[in-house]
């Protein structure tokens, strides 16, 4: 009995801990990505963070680690991400340009914005996860993002419904943003990240008792 009690309060404490950084994560997220900028180096560190969650390694405490991962991914997860950013700004253009000034609608540019955004939104799923468990080069991380996505297509899909429905109901349904809008504050970012990087556990090798692999530069 009394190891049946232990048991209970320490998957009790397990759960309290995982909630807690789950939470604590979230929060840093949101807070270091006001400046917008700085939304790919928030990104990459609550990703190593939920890694660390996923892996049940003690690092002390959160909002310390978390810090030291956004600085030490600062440079190349920001370059990344403006580099997203300008991609995803222009292909927003090409469809302006398609929809309100072509006669009749420029199918060519509409299609062609919707696969290129469509293989960005993937190869994104990958991109900071794995900036933040490989070092590699900034042309090495996304040859193997691209890659990634569509080689593990089936996982990648998955995530990408797991966002969907977390991110897109409270935006789609005004009901669900007026009762659960303040999951997001609690885990909105930060569990579907968690969720990602478990799908995705097997290929980022979080299996393994290295703090890091090389995946190779270019």
């Amino acid at each position: 009995m009394k190891e049946r009690f232990r048991q209970l309060r320490m998957g009790f404490n397990h759960t309290l801990a995982f909630v807690g950084d789950i939470v604590i994560l979230n929060l840093l997220f949101l807070i270091c990505s006001i400046l917008i900028v700085t939304i790919g180096a928030a990104a990459t560190a609550c990703y190593a963070g939920v890694s660390r969650t996923l892996q049940k390694r003690e690092t002390g405490l959160v909002i310390k680690a978390f810090f030291a991962d956004f600085r030490a991914a600062f440079r190349q997860a920001t370059a990344v991400w403006l580099l997203e950013l300008a991609a995803i700004l222009i292909l927003l253009g090409d469809l302006w340009f398609a929809v309100e000034y072509s006669e009749p609608d420029n199918t060519f540019f509409i299609i062609f914005a919707a696969v290129v955004g469509a293989g960005i939104l993937l190869a994104s799923l990958w991109l900071y996860p794995l900036i933040a468990r490989f070092r590699n080069t900034l042309g090495g991380h996304l040859k193997n993002a691209f890659l990634l996505a569509f080689a593990q297509f089936p996982r990648t899909l998955l995530a990408l419904i797991i966002w969907v429905v977390t991110l897109g109901l409270p935006l789609a349904i005004y009901e669900v943003y007026a009762y659960l809008g303040w999951l997001w504050l609690a885990g909105g970012i930060s569990l579907p990240m968690y969720w990602t990087v478990k799908l995705f556990r097997k290929t980022l090798a979080l299996d393994r008792k290295q703090e890091e692999l090389d995946l190779g530069e270019d």
